[in-house]
């Protein structure tokens, strides 16, 4: 079977024929006169057939160019129809977080995303992480936390982490103030329990049995023990908001925080921050952070 001719000379056939005049077509094209002559008698001969005559006042097609111009017309708008339709398929971005951010934070919100942005389709994985690789890893954002910058890529610091007690609302009708907690039990976020020590140092309170506990590596697992009410852990708030909000987790001390230094920070690969797509889901984690950190400052007592 014969090959299709090259692309470029289809193109040039039917800008010419469109315009009736070489020179037009050179400036619709924006390339010379002579290269526009090239690629029609280019394709005159790999067809075999004159396509065009001179006429006093341009060029006219011949009939085996009346022939062939539908077609050609017909096979663009069919490529043009079909690239229009990709680019307006759902943006696919693919998203690196944290898991206790994503759980717990990320996935409750993201159904409003959606909402605002039905063109974007939001992908996500979680991972316990402080670096990103976008050169090795397929995503196309990250939120990153951890005590050191996210490294290479644009990034935007979103909020410093700060911790909070927080516990089950039976065990929290115990903690009527923070020396209460020497009678429970202490969750711990890692294994020197540097958290809960700074906490209790800030407070001026001592815990007896302070080097005991359990510890988890990932937030999300602390307070899920603590809902349960086998002890206080500490926890970010902004995390944790809806949990507060529904009352299934309960900050018996909630002006009490510390802050540590840790941070998250938005990150993408250099230059592709102004994507309508990631430009689109950091406008919205921005929001959507400042609402969080609104909710959760606590307001001044009617007088």
């Amino acid at each position: 079977m014969k090959r299709l001719p090259p692309l470029d000379a289809l193109h040039v056939f039917a800008i010419v024929a469109r315009e009736g005049n070489m020179s037009r077509a050179a400036e619709v094209l924006h390339v010379t006169q002579s290269a526009v002559s090239r690629q029609v008698r280019q394709l005159e001969d790999y067809l075999g057939e004159v396509l065009f005559v001179r006429q006093a006042r341009g060029i006219a097609l011949t009939a085996v160019g009346r022939q062939l111009l539908p077609a050609v017309e017909q096979a663009f708008a069919g490529l043009l129809h079909a690239v229009e339709g990709l680019c307006q398929r759902p943006a696919d971005l693919k998203i690196k977080l944290p898991p206790t951010l994503a759980i717990r934070w990320f996935l409750p919100r993201l159904p409003a995303f959606q909402g605002l942005h039905p063109g974007i389709e939001v992908r996500m994985s979680t991972a316990s992480f402080s670096r990103i690789h976008f050169e090795r890893e397929d995503f196309d954002a990250a939120i990153v936390a951890g005590n050191l910058g996210p490294g290479e890529g644009y990034s935007e610091a979103l909020f410093a982490e700060t911790l909070v007690p927080v516990c089950a609302p039976a065990l929290a009708e115990r903690l009527r103030q923070p020396a209460d907690l020497a009678g429970e039990a202490l969750i711990h976020l890692s294994p020197d329990h540097a958290d809960w020590r700074r906490w209790l140092r800030q407070v001026g309170v001592q815990h007896p049995a302070l080097e005991s506990g359990p510890s988890f590596e990932v937030i999300d697992m602390a307070v899920n023990v603590a809902s349960q009410g086998m002890g206080v852990a500490l926890a970010d708030p902004v995390l944790i908001a809806h949990d507060l909000r529904s009352g299934r987790l309960i900050a018996p001390f909630p002006a009490l925080r510390i802050q540590t230094d840790y941070h998250y920070w938005f990150v993408c690969p250099r230059g592709r921050q102004h994507e309508p797509a990631l430009a689109a889901l950091h406008a919205w984690l921005k929001a959507e952070i400042a609402d969080s950190l609104a909710a959760l400052t606590p307001q001044p007592a009617p007088r």
